[in-house]
């Protein structure tokens, strides 16, 4: 089952076509109220010429104070893609809401929305950056928080909450400040 579309019954779906704006696409116009989010991406981009831009995402977060976990690795500001990294996190560290670790370590791919009623991971083979979306060949496998479905995105948040973001080797960049409650 390639690029399925998830119906009521499905726990899980395979998509071969930019599974990474999918789940941005999911997360910006098909789910109410998100509580958390999580980005596990060795390299993050702006997202300037793609349909959710990393600007959209951030005003999300911002006006809805969506608690938000990236770890990614540390950009190298000498090459092109390091500096296109930076500018992505300093978006990012915008956000009160938003936490950023460093990994050097990282090499997986995760996306996680934590909703109340249900919530929905996507771990896969692309980054969170224009190029994985418009130009790579990516696969991701989305997974529902039901049925089946609901242990695999459990452990997959307890991976990046507990075990990723506590590593010896993350380190931390920039902190939640949920000041103006």
């Amino acid at each position: 089952m390639t690029d399925a579309v998830a119906n009521a019954n499905t726990f899980a779906s395979l998509f071969t076509d930019k599974p990474v704006e999918r789940f941005l696409l999911r997360l910006m116009v098909a789910t109410p109220v998100v509580e958390e989010l999580y980005f596990v991406s060795p390299i993050i981009g702006s997202l300037e010429r793609v349909v959710v831009r990393l600007d959209q995402v951030c005003r999300r977060i911002r006006s809805e104070r969506i608690r938000t976990f990236v770890v990614t690795n540390e950009p190298d500001n000498k090459t092109i893609a390091g500096r296109r990294h930076q500018r992505a996190l300093d978006i990012l560290a915008e956000c009160n809401t938003v936490e950023i670790r460093y990994n050097p370590n990282l090499h997986a791919k995760v996306y996680i929305c934590v909703v109340r009623t249900g919530g929905f991971a996507l771990f896969g083979s692309g980054n969170l950056t224009e190029t994985s979306i418009m130009q790579r060949i990516e696969v991701g496998m989305l997974i529902n928080e039901r049925g089946h479905g609901i242990p695999l995105v459990h452990e997959l948040r307890t991976w990046a909450n507990m075990r990723l973001r506590s590593q010896i080797d993350s380190k931390l960049y920039k902190k939640i400040e949920m000041r103006g409650h």
